[in-house]
């Protein structure tokens, strides 16, 4: 079987409706809502080439206003600053703990000093060894 045709689509809102676009054939359609633009997609595309609806492929592009995508975007940044710096933190965390233990204080201590329970501080220490 041949290489299969894929179609760039554009998605985006227009009122209550999802407007579909297909840039290369220059058709238009439109969905309810965004689960059912795939298959709206397909139904333009097979109108305008003669083809079975799984007889080429679609990629979508879903459009949203800029400030939104914006805000998504750097939400997404946000994340994963904040995993990064989650992952940093329980490193220094365990490097705490090992430090002094290897300056002789006791688990029990530590877990004073720190405002830990024993259990936090064994663990610490185990994933520090």
């Amino acid at each position: 079987m041949g290489r299969m045709n894929t179609y760039a689509v554009k998605v985006s809102r227009d009122g209550r409706w999802w407007l579909i676009e297909v840039p290369e054939l220059e058709a238009v359609g439109q969905s309810a809502t965004l689960a059912q633009a795939e298959e709206a997609a397909r139904e333009v595309v097979s109108l305008m080439t003669d083809q079975p609806t799984d007889g080429f492929a679609v990629t979508l592009t879903i459009e949203l206003p800029t400030e939104a995508r914006t805000l998504w975007d750097e939400s997404r940044k946000s994340a994963a600053l904040a995993r990064e710096l989650e992952l940093q933190a329980a490193a220094d965390a365990r490097r705490a703990v090992a430090m002094l233990l290897d300056d002789g204080y006791s688990q029990a201590d530590i877990g004073r000093a720190l405002g830990l329970s024993s259990q936090r501080v064994n663990q610490l220490a185990k994933s520090a060894a």
